[in-house]
This record gives structure tokens, C-alpha cells and sequence, in this order.
């Protein structure tokens, strides 16, 4: 037998149902609240930038040169993040951070056809973020002549701490919200899955519908106290 989707019942049953709706999304909501509050770990973010140029007068400067400054870059990058400099990071900072922590936290990416390199870390605590950038920049720029045999790497600008600064992970008010999407969707599941497995009739309506019968009357309800109430008033027309 096919069965036609009657939008007006799938209305009513969610609005008749809705407490199935709400109590999913609060729940959904708690979940994630004790997730970000007592779980999950902030990341905060800190960069400082340095620049590769030639060591000489401005007015000497040509184009090759800067091409050749280009051309280093991806080289320059690779070597921000190499054992060697991860394990002077590493000693310079007293071993307050192991070499696997370093190396998960620092970053380096620059912009096309830039001869800046933005060196950036994350870490679970902001201030060392800032430790951690401008220690590797400082590593850097040190350790840059020994190992390519040329000087021209100078620090652009410093990590600094920003007071109150904000986590950039987890967005806290992103996941509630979707956290409340989720709740939504999991009620309206569950009122869905109940809605297409019920098979009571709750109704003449209903009754009608599912086996095409006409109606014909109705048979009422009656209570114990209405039989009683009704049979006193029945003794009493016969006394009289």
C-alpha cells in the first residue's frame, strides 16, 4: 500500500514532539561545552619575520641579486626546521621543550616573489609562542653564514605578547554553533525514525486513512465515576 507524505501530520508530530528536539541540542550543546572547557587543549599563535638580502650598499643592489635572494628561499625555509637548528633552539632555551615539540610548533612560509620569511609557532601556552618565534629567528640568522657562507639574512620584526590574546584553535563559538546544527539534527532523527515506525491509530482520522473504512458512529468513553453518576440518576427517575 503507498502511503502519501502528509505534511501537515510531519508538522504537528514535530511540533507535538518538539521536547524530543530541545533536549538533543541541549545535551549536544553541554557535550561540547565540557569538551572545550575540560578537553581539548587552546593553540595560540606568534610570528616574527625575517628578511633575505644582500649585505651591501642599497644603491649597489641589482636585480640578479634579489632573484638570487628568491631563489634561496625555499632552501632558507628548509633550514629553519633542520635538526641542526631544532637542537640549538633546543639548548638555547634550556630544554624547557623537547625536539619533537619544536618541530611540531614551528612553521615557516612566505609570500610569492617575497624575500620575507614569516617564521610562526603554536603552542598551548602564548607567551612561549613568542619564545619560540623569536628564538628561532635569532638561531637562524645566527647559524645562516656557517652553513651557506653568506650573510644576508637580517630580523624584520619581533613575536610579541599580546595580553588576553585569543586562542586561533579551537573557535569556541564556531563549535557551539554547530554543536546546536548537530543537536537539531540528531532530534529531528529521532522524531523522524519514531514518526515512521509508529503504527498506532490515535484517531477516526487515522482509522480512516490507513483502511479506507467510512464512518459509520462512535462508541464513547466512559469513566467509572460517570457509570455510577449515571446509574444513581437512573434509580432516582425510577423512585419517582
Amino acid at each position: 500500500m503507498e502511503s502519501n507524505i502528509d505534511l501537515k501530520g510531519i508538522y504537528l508530530m514535530f511540533v507535538k514532539k518538539k521536547w524530543y528536539m530541545i533536549i538533543a541540542i541541549v545535551v549536544s550543546v553541554m557535550v561540547m561545552s565540557i569538551y572545550l572547557g575540560f578537553i581539548t587543549t587552546p593553540t595560540y599563535y606568534s610570528k616574527a619575520q625575517v628578511l633575505v638580502n644582500q649585505t651591501v650598499d642599497s644603491q649597489n643592489v641589482q636585480t640578479k641579486d634579489v632573484q638570487a635572494d628568491l631563489q634561496l628561499i625555499d632552501t632558507y625555509s628548509a633550514i629553519v626546521t633542520s635538526p641542526r637548528i631544532i637542537t640549538e633552539i633546543k639548548r638555547e632555551l634550556n630544554n624547557k621543550y623537547s625536539e619533537a615539540e619544536l618541530m611540531e610548533a614551528i612553521q615557516v612560509s612566505n609570500n610569492s616573489n617575497s624575500q620575507i620569511l614569516e617564521i610562526s609557532s603554536e603552542y598551548s601556552d602564548p607567551r612561549a609562542t613568542v619564545e619560540i618565534a623569536n628564538k628561532t629567528a635569532e638561531v637562524f640568522i645566527k647559524e645562516i653564514p656557517d652553513i651557506m657562507k653568506v650573510d644576508n639574512v637580517t630580523i624584520l620584526s619581533n613575536a610579541q605578547y599580546v595580553h588576553g590574546q585569543e586562542p586561533i584553535k579551537p573557535h569556541k563559538s564556531l563549535m557551539i554553533i554547530l554543536s546546536v546544527f548537530i543537536g537539531f539534527l540528531i532530534g529531528s532523527l529521532i522524531i523522524f525514525i519514531k514518526m515512521l515506525f509508529d503504527r498506532t491509530i490515535k484517531n477516526v482520522d487515522d482509522l480512516q486513512k490507513k483502511y479506507g473504512l467510512n464512518l459509520l458512529g462512535t462508541v464513547n468513553e466512559f469513566s467509572p465515576e460517570d457509570l455510577v453518576g449515571k446509574e444513581g440518576q437512573k434509580n432516582e427517575e425510577v423512585k419517582s
